[in-house]
């Protein structure tokens, strides 16, 4: 396992998995993570898995902060150490941090689906006496504060004194000597504090010598006044330092006495940080938590990718193993995917043995192997070593010795790079051995036996990766129940070979290799990777057509909420209007009231006019309707209450608002005239001609008989297709479809001799 571990490179995985890490502990099981064979305890592991990616989904990341692994500070405490002021504010810090946990999940409502998230957050046990005595006695620059202790408090007190004192004591005693001095103030010498005198009068100042000038002009000279008073600071110091070994003697203490709840909080910290890492993990590289498969053997890995590739443009791929389908057999062009392919099935069930989220969809699940067995050789294996055949045999030699039926075995180019007959003849004998020991495997190979033994053995999957003929370029898609051909032909084409050697070389291929069996199991496989395409095509058209779906929903409903909005406007508008009326109704009913002239009264009630429409904004451009004369037209001008119109007749009316009411435009008479520019920019002009050259024949009379349906359509009678010369096949499948055709009325060769022209019915 350990050589699979270097091979599959699991250390660079890990490392993607240990940048998410906030906490030293955290850090720490990413570097001692373990393989696992019990599927209990990974069942376990998953299982807090889910509950923390549900609980950070919920309410957000939890507020952890851990800079230390108080286990190994506590051991080192119990040798006699002491802890440094800058650990001990790193540990304030992370009971802080504890707090805060606590106080995240005591918000969270319902626990009953996270009893194991419960029992590590139920570790936590923030110290408040620790805490408080830490930040009393400790600077965020890991100083002992004055407020660590009364008697460091005392002494601190006593040495700011000292200072005060001989600061006061030295400026008297230069003023007293200022006659004496050579400069106008102290200086500090070795330490001291020194008067600088005349050497020519040192002997009338008393003191001690510290220093002579270079000149020899200049003594300096510590009163011994002053002298005394740095003795005394010096005393205050010492016991200045005893006593912060005191205090620090006493954290040790405390942090002793709290062990078992400090180191539970500690781990429980790095273990929740630890999961947090995977759930981001999960979040950027849209991995999944894997089920442990309750079978033997099994693997179902669904939409798989290889965690180190760039997950945006790597094609993903489905690896389906279980008992009736022990080994994938997998084929296809060089550089077209089968390693890549290899390494991702042995490298996910390396992550389940580790516990980690893999990079699949949801849903996917794989059994716990005993062991991994992987041998990937050439220039592709992380040890170029194994690249010969004599050391990939013994290799193969060693893991089938040890291999049983609880394993899962990885071949790359099974017996490559020997006799290709006995290369051969080796790989299908140890392919039928590991089938007998019933274990899992994945082979890759280009070997023709081999791979027509894949198809005929029903406990083989044949898997191939589709190579684009068009395009010449994998397409790192797999398409399972086929073998894939190596397109070596093509490829050697594409890459600079001259057409007649690659020619010539297919010829030898087919005389000497391929029976007749085997150009009817290559056409019907050359039909399953075409129908493969198509699917393709289709998936991506229905994912095309959702995504529009999609958006068309999002139109629909935006409408919805501005019509529902634009309604309730209207709504509120018209209430206003209304209220603005049943005002002017009340205005005239109040002054019939109080001139009892009823005609008049019932002339104004006449006047006013309820209606929806009334209120309804009227702008240059709107159709309307003239009340009374029944006149339908476009408003031109708008000036004030003045409004022109221009009837559908022609007629010029001139009105006012009152009289209008606002009506829809119009429908416009569909133009039923061909517009040809439009057509040929849409594509549905048919060319008189089709280039079918390059293509293969099958695909060829696909496209041929797409086309014929075309310029029928089109009502062309006649069309050419170029096929060019080449070997004939593709002229000959063309001629034998438009035998077949009932709208080919006749067909001939062209002039050219490179295409035919078919005269339609």
């Amino acid at each position: 396992m350990k050589k699979s571990f270097y091979i599959l490179e699991i250390d660079k995985i890990i490392d993607l998995f240990k940048k998410y890490a906030k906490t030293i502990k955290g850090l720490d099981l990413f570097n001692n993570l373990s393989l696992s064979n019990d599927k209990k305890h990974l069942i376990h592991e998953y299982k807090k898995l889910k509950e923390i990616y549900r609980l950070n989904e919920e309410n957000g990341e939890p507020p952890i902060y851990s800079k230390l692994i108080l286990k190994d500070e506590i051991n080192a405490l119990k040798a006699g150490k002491i802890l440094e002021p800058l650990k001990l504010n790193l540990l304030k810090d992370e009971i802080y941090s504890s707090f805060e946990m606590i106080s995240y999940f005591q918000k969270i409502k319902n626990k009953d689906d996270l009893k194991e998230i419960s029992f590590i957050f139920n570790k936590i046990k923030p110290n408040s006496e620790l805490y408080e005595k830490i930040a009393k006695s400790i600077g965020n620059d890991g100083s002992i504060l004055d407020t660590a202790s009364k008697d460091l408090f005392h002494i601190r007190q006593s040495l700011r004194n000292i200072d005060k004192r001989i600061h006061s004591s030295l400026s008297t005693i230069m003023n007293k000597n200022k006659d004496k001095m050579n400069g106008d103030n102290y200086v500090f010498r070795n330490g001291h504090y020194a008067i600088p005198i005349s050497t020519s009068l040192k002997s009338s100042f008393l003191g001690v010598v510290l220093d002579i000038s270079d000149s020899g002009a200049t003594t300096f000279i510590e009163p011994y006044e002053i002298a005394e008073m740095e003795n005394e600071k010096s005393i205050l110091s010492l016991k200045e330092r005893d006593e912060i070994s005191k205090i620090l003697a006493s954290f040790r203490q405390d942090i002793l006495f709290y062990s078992y709840d400090l180191i539970n909080s500690n781990e429980a910290l790095g273990e929740i940080d630890f999961l947090i890492s995977k759930v981001k993990y999960i979040k950027e590289f849209k991995a999944s938590i894997p089920n442990i498969s309750t079978k033997t053997n099994s693997i179902k890995f669904k939409k798989a990718k290889h965690p180190l590739l760039d997950q945006n443009i790597c094609v993903p791929n489905d690896f389906v193993l279980n008992e009736n389908k022990r080994i994938m057999l997998i084929s296809g062009p060089n550089a077209g995917g089968k390693t890549v392919a290899l390494k991702t099935i042995a490298t996910l069930a390396y992550m389940v043995k580790l516990g980690l989220p893999i990079n699949a969809e949801e849903d996917s699940e794989c059994s716990i192997f005993n062991n991994i067995y992987v041998d990937i050789g050439d220039n592709q294996s992380l040890e170029n070593n194994l690249s010969t055949f004599s050391s990939q045999i013994s290799n193969i030699s060693n893991i089938l010795k040890n291999v049983t039926n609880k394993d899962l075995v990885i071949f790359d180019e099974l017996c490559n790079g020997t006799d290709p007959k006995e290369g051969e003849a080796l790989s299908i004998a140890i392919t039928k051995f590991l089938l007998n020991k019933r274990c899992l495997g994945a082979i890759s190979s280009h070997y023709s036996l081999l791979k027509k033994y894949g198809l005929e053995n029903e406990f083989i999957l044949s898997a191939s990766f589709i190579f684009d003929e068009r395009k010449i370029r994998p397409t790192f898609k797999m398409l399972l129940n086929v073998s894939g051909k190596s397109y070596g032909f093509v490829i050697a084409n594409k890459f600079g070979i001259d057409r007649e050697i690659v020619d010539e070389a297919k010829t030898i291929y087919e005389k000497n290799y391929l029976s007749e069996e085997d150009k009817r199991i290559e056409v019907i496989e050359d039909k399953e990777r075409a129908l493969s395409f198509k699917e393709e095509r289709l998936k991506n058209y229905e994912k095309k057509l959702a995504k529009e779906q999609s958006l068309i929903d999002q139109e629909k409903n935006k409408i919805k909420i501005r019509t529902e909005k634009l309604n309730q406007n209207k709504s509120e508008e018209f209430d206003r209007y209304l209220d603005l009326k049943y005002k002017e109704i009340n205005d005239i009913y109040d002054e019939f009231i109080k001139d009892k002239n009823a005609k008049k009264a019932i002339d104004k009630l006449l006047k006013i006019n309820i209606e929806e429409s009334e209120i309804e904004p009227i702008n240059v451009g709107d159709y309307v309707l003239i009340k009374g004369l029944d006149v339908k037209g476009q408003v031109t001008s708008i000036k004030g209450n003045k409004i022109n119109i221009n009837s559908s007749d022609g007629f010029s009316f001139e009105t006012n608002l009152d009289s209008l009411k606002k009506i829809k435009a119009p429908k416009k008479e569909l133009n039923n005239d061909i517009d040809i520019d439009n057509k040929i920019l849409n594509k549905d002009v048919v060319s008189s001609s089709l280039n079918l050259i390059g293509y293969h024949t099958h695909e060829g009379v696909e496209m041929m008989e797409d086309y014929i349906s075309k310029a029928l359509v089109d009502k062309k009678s006649s069309v050419k297709v170029i096929h060019g010369f080449g070997s004939g096949r593709l002229r000959q499948a063309l001629w034998e479809a438009l035998k077949k055709n009932s709208h080919v009325a006749s067909f001939n060769l062209g002039p050219d001799g490179g295409s035919t022209i078919i005269n339609l019915k």
